[in-house]
């Protein structure tokens, strides 16, 4: 795959199915709290990720992060990204921006080469915007002590073959979910819709 592949590709991709992609993974965990939402609907703040692609030895490859063991999002894995800010102009800005902050990668708007649908996450009330960019390498990573614990240069067709039902544990109780599987993470939750989004497009690996 080279960018221009890339950028067809997400010029012309099926946003419903994408949609429709994103919604099979959520969990009983997640349903709850969606109907929850949907019957009492509440402001949600917005957010982007950094779906950052390349090739690397002919294969494709994302950076993926494991949180640090603070915050709502402590430990898990994710792409890079963080809330909106007054400043940012647009999703794009916010993903870039954070990116930047928590990985030490500088992208360029010219690397953008789509976006996903949004991704809502009413447990913790943001609204996920996913960006992608393609670039033809990444340099070294400058991870946020504060923020980011690993940063993981991902195979997505490693990851896309990974697909399967798992269970983990949540508030003392277990829920078996459709996840992915990243090094010794489950990756599931509003990161494994992301991530069903971009197989609905990118198609078979």
């Amino acid at each position: 795959m080279n960018k221009f592949s890339i950028i067809s590709t997400f010029s012309t991709y099926d946003r419903d199915e994408a949609e429709r992609s994103a919604t099979a993974m959520l969990s009983d965990f997640q349903r709850m709290y969606f109907e929850r939402y949907y019957a009492n609907p509440f402001p949600l703040r917005k957010s982007a990720v950094l779906i950052l692609l390349f090739v690397r030895e002919g294969r494709l490859k994302t950076i993926m992060i494991e949180r640090t063991d603070v915050g709502v999002h402590a430990g898990q894995v994710s792409f890079p990204g963080g809330k909106a800010e007054p400043t940012d102009v647009d999703s794009i800005d916010t993903a870039l921006r954070e990116t930047a902050e928590e990985i030490g990668i500088v992208v360029s708007r010219r690397d953008v080469v789509g976006e996903l649908p949004p991704v809502k996450v009413p447990v913790s009330k943001f609204e996920i915007f996913p960006v992608v960019a393609f670039v033809e390498g990444v340099g070294d990573f400058v991870r946020s002590e504060s923020e980011v614990k690993r940063v993981l240069e991902v195979d997505l067709e490693d990851l896309q073959a990974s697909f399967s039902t798992r269970s983990v544990t949540v508030a003392g109780k277990q829920y078996d979910v459709p996840s992915y599987v990243c090094g010794s993470s489950v990756v599931w939750g509003a990161s494994a819709m992301i991530l069903a989004e971009l197989f609905a497009v990118l198609g078979e690996l």
